[in-house]
């Protein structure tokens, strides 16, 4: 069996990825989903790496990040060995540079749409109306209640703009599952970027930015899959 670490991004909480860790666990893995500090703004990304770490039990644990929180997985292995760094619908880093850095050498990076919502993030006022458009498009009425609970936002105005601080992958195994109907981050760009940055071909997955949600069982599989001997 398995340890799985699973990582929330950017818009929610450590609830977004419960159903697929009780899936997980139920198929007897052993799950972490840790919760990352909103609103600490002198945390660098190198603390939410180092937070992340603290989590993985032993050597061959699979770590999962989603969104945003693919920024902080080449720095996890560093701080604590782990088998497998599974990016979800996620940024992907690239040594020395910013989030910022990278969308403006390649402004497809992102969805225009996402990009001009931008500041009303910010609004709590506005931010379910946005979930429903960006985040859980392709969820039922029950499945979109369920994902507003996990709703809460990072202060990421520090992290996008800090280069990122590794000079050279880790050499541990990686894999990325691109999510074909991200109105988020472009899928496109997480293909072209995997390949470039990577070297892996991606994984293709029928859903929205969120598939942890939409599609938890599907997300399961891959992830068991992944994770299995000779596999990643």
């Amino acid at each position: 069996m398995t340890d799985f670490v699973l990582v929330h991004g950017s818009g929610q909480n450590a609830g977004s990825w419960s159903r697929v860790a009780d899936l997980l666990r139920a198929r007897g893995h052993g799950v972490t989903a840790p919760d990352l500090p909103k609103d600490a703004h002198d945390w660098r990304l190198e603390d939410h790496a180092a937070r992340i770490a603290e989590s993985i039990t032993g050597q061959q644990t699979v770590v999962v990040a989603h969104s945003m929180s693919g920024a902080f997985l080449p720095l996890v292995p560093p701080a604590r060995e782990c088998a497998l760094l599974v990016f979800l619908a996620a940024v992907i880093p690239e040594p020395g540079k910013s989030i910022r850095d990278q969308f403006t050498e390649d402004p497809s990076m992102f969805s225009p749409a996402w990009i001009e919502a931008g500041v009303r993030w910010r609004d709590e006022a506005q931010q379910e109306s946005l979930a429903r458009e960006f985040l859980f498009h392709d969820c039922d009425d029950e499945t979109v209640t369920w994902g507003l609970r996990s709703l809460e936002m990072i202060d990421t105005r520090e992290l996008v703009t800090q280069p990122s601080p590794f000079t050279e992958w880790p050499e541990v195994e990686v894999a990325s599952i691109v999510a074909t109907g991200d109105k988020t981050l472009a899928p496109d760009w997480i293909r072209n970027t995997s390949r470039r940055v990577l070297g892996q071909e991606v994984i293709e997955i029928r859903a929205g930015h969120c598939p942890h949600v939409s599609r938890p069982r599907e997300v399961a599989d891959l992830l068991e899959d992944l994770a299995a001997p000779g596999v990643g």
